[in-house]
């Protein structure tokens, strides 16, 4: 990934965050003070002991992956060997899972984890690194309860008794069960605002780049409804590209944004050409004039959304006799220019660095 001090500069992608780039003064006086390493007072610590997720408890120490932060916030200078280059001046954000376990439960997939946005800012060859704990109701009411409140990527809460599971059925299908955790990816967007996001949409949330506070939800203005989108769409200076999956009538509905609006527009829709259900769309290509919208055999399944326990494939469910296609629509009109279904039975979970040509 590349840092730039270049306002709105983005280069590089993944899984679990974005590099987002942000100008800042430079520091008077041209202070130039390297392996320097200070820290803030903690504000909230959690348990001291990380527990290897594969055993359940003990101090044994796996992946460093698992390895949840040990408070929900801290700031302060790194230390730096070598030196940075004084032209790299700038901030970089990124977002994902930064917390496993609440009280003794510890979280079954890495998804679960509750949503850490980490700053490195660079500045005349100093690198001043902070994190802090997006403050979604999923993790506000997990903290304060020490327990799993909201469904989870592969995690669903446990019903005190059947008419509290019948009642956690009936918010699942007005989403007010499903998490707001955005520990996806973050993004700016062409007005400035930053946003971290999941698959659920009431999980996009604003914050502040520069503090990293949470400043609250952002609140889409338009009529379309639905519950998920893609976790990563695609976000210029000038638009901003998602998918909604269809659940009702298999498809995909292809949406624009503009910057400074909150509004979707629909450009098109895609009906699925196999399988009960849409495939999972966790990202999705964009060309200069072309959106592809792949329909893959891992397909959304609702006896696996309304099941209490995880299954092997959580959410979804392989179809390999669906088959596998990628269904091409033009920016401009909407329309589909071409489906591509000669494919193997597959999933592709990232896109990146997408050219199209039209044979």
């Amino acid at each position: 990934m590349a840092v730039s001090g270049k306002p709105g500069s983005v280069k590089g992608g993944c899984s679990f965050g974005r590099a987002v780039n942000f100008s800042r003064k430079h520091h008077k006086g041209g202070l130039r003070v390297r392996n320097v390493a200070t820290r803030l007072p903690e504000t909230q610590v959690s348990p001291e002991t990380q527990v290897s997720p594969e055993k359940g408890g003990g101090n044994e120490r796996k992946l460093a992956a698992w390895t949840s932060i040990r408070q929900e916030r801290w700031e302060g200078e790194l230390a730096v060997q070598g030196e940075i280059p004084l032209w790299l001046n700038g901030t970089y954000l990124r977002n994902g899972p930064g917390l496993w376990h609440i009280g003794d439960y510890n979280f079954r997939h890495l998804f679960d984890g509750y949503a850490t946005l980490v700053r490195l800012h660079f500045q005349d060859g100093r690198l001043i690194a902070g994190h802090r704990q997006i403050q979604s109701e999923a993790y506000k009411a997990a903290i304060k309860n020490k327990k799993l409140c909201y469904r989870e990527f592969s995690e669903v809460p446990k019903a005190d008794n059947f008419l509290s599971y019948v009642g956690e059925l009936a918010s699942l299908f007005s989403g007010a069960s499903l998490t707001d955790n955005a520990n996806t990816g973050v993004v700016r967007l062409g007005d400035g605002r930053v946003v971290c996001l999941t698959e659920t949409i009431k999980g996009s949330i604003i914050i502040d780049p520069d503090t990293l506070e949470t400043m609250g939800k952002f609140e889409y203005s338009d009529t379309l409804g639905g519950l998920i989108h893609s976790a990563h769409p695609i976000v210029t200076e000038s638009e901003f590209w998602t998918l909604l999956p269809d659940l009702v009538k298999p498809g995909y509905i292809v949406v624009r944004m503009e910057p400074g609006s909150n509004e979707r527009k629909v450009i098109g829709r895609v009906n699925c050409r196999g399988g009960p259900a849409p495939g999972w769309v966790h990202s999705f290509p964009v060309t200069e004039h072309y959106v592809v919208v792949p329909e893959m055999s891992l397909r959304y399944c609702a006896q696996n959304l309304l099941r209490a326990e995880p299954t092997p494939l959580y959410k979804f469910e392989w179809h390999p006799l669906s088959k596998a296609f990628m269904h091409v629509m033009c920016k401009a009109s909407g329309k589909i220019v071409s489906s591509l279904y000669h494919l193997p039975y597959c999933y592709n979970f990232i896109y990146n660095n997408s050219v199209f040509f039209l044979m």
